[in-house]
Order: C-alpha cells, then structure tokens, then sequence
C-alpha cells in the first residue's frame, strides 16, 4: 500500500531563513480577516448585498427568529371522535343517556312531595284560626264580593290573615300603621287603596275605629245635595258674604280659603274644618258636598250631618231650586 509522503519539509533540514519566512507566513494567516468576511466586505463595496439570497447563516446584527409553531396537543380518541359526528347525532346521543340515567334513577322522595310554588301576586293561603272567631257586625268599608273580587279573599278571611300575623288584641292595640305594613305583608302586590281598606275593614271589626273615624281618633261628617240651579249661582251663594248671610244661619263661621269654581275652606270656633265643593252637572244642575273634619266623637259627627241637611233645604229655598 502506497503511503503518503508529507510535502512539509521536516523541521530539521529546512533552514533558519525558511523557518523565519514560514512564521511571518503563518502569523500574517493568523491576522488576516475570515474568507467569509473578506468575501462580505467585497460584496458590499460593490454596492451589493452582504448575503447572496439563499446563502445560508444569516446576516450580522440579525436575531435568530423565534420559533411560533405550538407543538399540537393530544387530543383523546373518545374525543375525536365525538368531533367528527355531526352535531345531531352528537345531541341524540345526549339525550339517550340522558334518558337511561333517569330511568336508571329513582326520583328522590323529597322532589315528588315538593308542593308547586304559587304564582307571584296570588292570594296568600288561609291558615286555620288559632281560635274561634265571634261574627261582627261591624260595618266594612265595601261589601265581601267586592273585597273578595279584588284581594281573593272575604272579610272574615282577611281577619284571621292577620290575626295569624301577630295582630291578635291580646298583643296590645296595634297602631294603623303596623296593620298596613301586616297587609302588605301577606299580599305585597296589593295596591295603596285596598291595602287601606282592608286595614280600616280590621279596625273596624276589632273595635278600634269607629265609622267615620280616621286613624288619628278624629270624626268626619259628609253632607251632599243636588240642586236644580247652575253650580255658578250656587257657588256665589257661599263665596258672597252678603249673600251667605242671606240663607246660612252659621254664627262664628269663617271662610279661610276660596278656589272660584272649585271648593271653598272654612272654620268653626270650636276647630273643626269645613271643605265645600261644587260640581257641574248639567246646565241647571249642580252638586254641593260639605265634608266636616276633626269632629271630637260620633254625636258631634251626627250633630253636624243634620246641621248641614237643614241648611241645604235654606239654601235650595235661596236658589229657587
């Protein structure tokens, strides 16, 4: 076999002047800048890139580029599968398991004896009465068809509603207040005017107003009449002073407030308030209502209801009605 002869000459037979020379040769190869640099510097002072497109490496200064690609996740072969069924079948496939669980299941005891929810503003139910409730024959502010149409319930219902509520006499005299906010409580959706009625219905039942009465312990005495005489004619009859005097025999009698056409407001030296009011029925037809408040007790409140029914007839004489 052929062996390889070095072209190097050995070390020993070359001379001083060629060692020099080979060490000046290596050192000069040693500072010289790369071929690849060289070659660089070539290229751009000949007005031409750095890099020939499609060289590889890349340019000085530039940073590797990040690598974006997501190494894709495993996805399970249940759910691939699942993915590749249309959405329909995905669904009945649903609704089949669905259906065997249930069946599979027994319904829980708990849920079968659930009652149903009542409606939200439906009539609350009667519980039993704690006591045997006594009939009255207290005069409710409206008939029982008409409570009952309105709140679905009657009058002795709503009694022992709100006796169960903590409104029992045996508590103490509940004020009216509390026994609105107790009718409220049992029938929220109930509006302002039947909440009011079926309070004053309790009081009254309970013995804690009497009729007529207001909730501060006052009485009120209403009076009303219809003349044959136009409401104009009427109302200068009250408003004129020379002409009051004329027909109303009403000594100490102060008129305090007059609204033309619409209400005149008086005063009794004893403090009791009078509010007049006129309404127009017809051409020679009109209606006038005197409310009488702050009465001290149910014989004033009859005193002023005769009082007044005398004065209309002195008035319908005065008018030519």
């Amino acid at each position: 076999m052929a062996t390889r002869t070095s072209q190097r000459t050995p070390r020993a037979s070359r001379s001083a002047a060629e060692r020099k020379a080979g060490g000046a040769a290596k050192r000069a190869r040693r500072l010289a800048p790369p071929a690849r640099a060289a070659r660089k510097a070539a290229r751009t002072a000949a007005g031409k890139p750095a890099t020939r497109p499609g060289a590889r490496g890349r340019s000085p200064g530039k940073k590797p580029e990040a690598r974006t690609a997501a190494k894709p996740k495993r996805v399970p072969a249940k759910t691939a599968r699942t993915a590749r069924k249309p959405a329909a079948a995905v669904r009945r496939a649903g609704a089949v398991s669905r259906a065997r669980g249930s069946a599979a299941k027994p319904a829980s005891p708990s849920r079968r004896a659930t009652a149903p929810r009542a409606a939200a503003g439906a009539p609350p139910p009667v519980p039993p009465p704690p006591f045997e409730l006594a009939e009255t024959s207290a005069q409710f502010p409206c008939g029982d068809a008409a409570v009952r149409a309105a709140t679905g319930h009657g009058w002795q219902e709503w009694l022992r509603l709100l006796e169960m509520d903590g409104l029992a006499l045996a508590a103490g005299r509940p004020a009216h207040g509390e026994i609105r906010a107790a009718v409220q409580r049992l029938m929220p959706a109930l509006d302002d005017w039947w909440t009011q009625t079926v309070a004053v219905g309790y009081e009254r039942a309970r013995g804690l107003r009497a009729m007529h009465q207001n909730s501060r312990g006052e009485f009120q005495a209403t009076a009303a009449k219809t003349f044959a005489a136009p409401a104009f004619a009427a109302f200068a009859a009250w408003a004129d002073d020379a002409l009051r005097r004329r027909w109303l025999d009403a000594p100490g009698l102060e008129v305090t407030k007059v609204n033309p056409g619409k209400n005149i407001r008086a005063r009794w030296p004893d403090g009791a308030l009078l509010d007049i009011r006129f309404t127009d029925k017809g051409p020679a037809r009109c209606q006038v209502v005197v409310d009488t408040v702050k009465l001290t007790d149910a014989e004033a409140m009859a005193a002023a209801k005769a009082y007044w029914q005398s004065q209309f007839a002195r008035l319908a004489a005065f008018l030519g009605a």
